[in-house]
């Protein structure tokens, strides 16, 4: 038992000896450097250009920039995706428009001059217009330029004037962005906002439009209102929009389309995106035969036709609101991008100029201090380098000295630290 208990301790002891022994030749071969010579102190000194770049805020605001110049142009290729579904929207609308006004048109002709206004509550024209109802359609969204500022200015202009000849309008708004515009906007006129408002679908289907057109087809019934105008923008091409107020109730007998319909197509030319825009021609009655039979009476069909055909004229107005929105947004958002683009390159610019402008005064330092120290003469130095020289010979130059043992085992200048010190800052 002593006797392992002696073997142990003995262990012990070898083993924290090569621990001490390894930690003091760790610490020499940390002081010294190739060839036994000492390492060079860390300096103490402070630099002025960074290692990573010269001003880590402005950098991060060129990256940042970039940032947002790829977000805003991704948010224009969006824009434009959803032009086109704008555009299929009003292709597939379209038929059915166009053969309803038809026969509308032709039900009217087969029935002239039989008093069918005075049985048509929506082709009443009243004789004096005392009350008016305004829909005013905005987007959701913001970052589409002035869309919904210019379409919320049209609607001022509008209220003022028929403030001025008495009106106190009565405001229903499609679009959150009109909620907060149309008070601000008109806060000095005398208007009257229903409790009926409508959000602005993103994808417009038949179901948003028949809720539209049944508010405002009540409002018109009722006797609220005399007439129904809209105030939405009007499509015209990828970067131009108008505001525009059209009159939609009562409706015309003969001419219920909009003279200023037209279709748009968006296509590519020379890889830049283009509309293509068609006027949309006046639909022709329906022939209908001498001695075809009404099941029921005329007026009860055409009562039940003309919702339809105001649901299908809302519709139309829904997705030209929507294209408008859409340019407006590309338009934005490609200025937007520009700008970043722009910006980006004149911080690179400014960037790069400082820090050609730190390298440069740490150039000037080094030089200076070089400079100084020459012209004392107190620093041991070896010959002159020989230009013809080969790194062949200064090799073998240099094996010769260590195989000859002349090379002394410390270095013969003066202490690093020191030296540095003697730098002037």
């Amino acid at each position: 038992m002593a006797a392992r208990r002696s073997s142990l301790g003995f262990l012990l002891g070898a083993g924290l000896a090569v621990l001490v022994a390894c930690a003091l030749l760790a610490q020499r071969q940390a002081g010294r450097g190739f060839v036994a010579g000492s390492t060079h102190a860390k300096s103490t000194r402070c630099l002025n250009v960074a290692r990573n770049g010269v001003d880590k805020a402005l950098r991060e605001r060129i990256t940042s920039v970039k940032k947002t110049g790829k977000l805003t142009d991704a948010m224009r290729m969006v824009a434009a995706a959803k032009v086109r579904r704008a555009q299929a929207g009003v292709e597939k609308a379209r038929p059915f428009s166009e053969e309803l006004s038809s026969m509308i048109k032709g039900l009217v002709k087969k029935l002239k001059n039989s008093g069918l206004e005075a049985e048509l509550p929506m082709l009443r024209v009243p004789e004096k217009v005392t009350n008016i109802g305004i829909l005013v359609v905005t987007s959701n969204r913001g970052l589409c330029g002035g869309y919904n500022t210019f379409a919320a200015k049209k609607l001022e202009a509008r209220v003022a004037s028929l403030n001025a000849q008495g009106i106190e309008p009565k405001i229903l708004i499609v679009g959150k962005k009109g909620k907060n515009k149309v008070p601000a906007r008109l806060k000095k006129l005398k208007y009257n906002i229903t409790g009926d408002w409508f959000g602005m679908p993103d994808t417009i289907t038949s179901k948003e439009s028949s809720e539209i057109a049944d508010a405002l087809r009540n409002l018109f019934l009722s006797g609220e209102v005399d007439k129904v105008e809209v105030v939405y923008g009007k499509f015209y091409n990828l970067i131009k929009t108008m505001p525009q107020l059209r009159s939609i109730l009562p409706l015309s007998p003969l001419g219920i389309e909009d003279p200023e319909d037209e279709t748009f197509k968006l296509t590519t030319e020379d890889g830049k995106m283009k509309v293509e825009k068609e006027k949309v021609k006046s639909s022709k009655a329906k022939d209908l035969e001498t001695d075809v039979i009404f099941d029921q009476p005329p007026e009860t069909i055409l009562n039940s036709m003309l919702p339809l055909y105001l649901n299908s004229q809302i519709l139309s107005i829904l997705y030209d609101a929507q294209a408008s929105e859409l340019s407006s947004r590309m338009t934005a958002m490609k200025a937007a991008t520009d700008n970043a683009e722009e910006l980006a390159k004149k911080l690179n610019l400014l960037y790069n100029k400082k820090r050609q402008a730190y390298i440069t005064n740490e150039i000037c330092e080094i030089s200076a201090g070089a400079a100084a120290l020459d012209e004392t003469g107190d620093i041991e130095v070896g010959t002159d380098f020989d230009a013809s020289e080969t790194i062949d010979s200064i090799e073998a130059d240099f094996l010769k000295e260590i195989q000859d043992g002349s090379l002394p085992d410390e270095p013969t200048g003066p202490d690093f630290p020191d030296f540095v010190e003697g730098i002037p800052a």
